[in-house]
């Protein structure tokens, strides 16, 4: 048995957030979307004399999931991102969504081309969590602890995975902590942004 469908919608739970911190309103809350082709087959009657198989060739899936701490958001990132800064590894996250959800059955279809990935967050949100990902104390690789926040935020931006509050955020760290660095390089991804449209 074969269906086709051209849209669906999946709204999954959150399998990166490991952390044993209770979700509140108050923690930074940024939301993964991720969109692209994918199909799907189930075996739905497992018999002995038959096998039924529900199948859609390819279906559009949009993927959104929520993460609102540190550790979680270190589980989208690239494992190698701290020789130059933040990275996403779009097709590891979103095989990881699909296999762990209640999506069994669902295998990513097209290359990295076919699927658009992108990181959503408001100013606030992604100030704190950056800071959260870059606690006192640590060896910071960028100089102070601020002035790295600031370019993890514009690495995530520059990859195009993140969406214009990622840059604000830094923006509004660098002017309200006098960091001396220049606003350019961060600027110039708002203005490239509003070209692309």
């Amino acid at each position: 048995m074969t269906t086709d469908s051209s849209a669906e919608m999946l709204d999954a739970e959150s399998v990166f957030d490991q952390s044993s911190e209770p979700t509140t309103g108050a923690l930074p809350t940024v939301t993964v979307v991720a969109t692209g082709p994918a199909t799907f087959s189930r075996q739905i009657c497992p018999d002995d004399e038959a096998e039924i198989v529900a199948t859609h060739e390819v279906s559009e899936v949009a993927i959104e999931h929520e993460i609102n701490t540190a550790d979680a958001f270190e589980q989208v990132l690239d494992p190698q991102f701290k020789g130059r800064g933040p990275t996403l590894c779009k097709n590891t996250i979103v095989d990881w969504v699909l296999d762990e959800h209640a999506m069994d059955g669902y295998v990513r279809a097209g290359g990295p081309e076919a699927w658009s990935l992108t990181i959503e967050g408001t100013v606030e949100d992604w100030k704190e969590l950056g800071l959260a990902m870059e606690p006192e104390g640590n060896l910071h690789r960028k100089g102070g602890r601020i002035e790295t926040v600031c370019w993890n935020l514009r690495d995530l931006a520059s990859d195009g995975f993140s969406n214009d509050s990622a840059v604000l955020a830094a923006l509004d760290l660098i002017e309200h902590h006098d960091i001396d660095c220049s606003w350019s390089l961060f600027t110039d991804l708002l203005i490239e942004e509003e070209s692309d449209e």
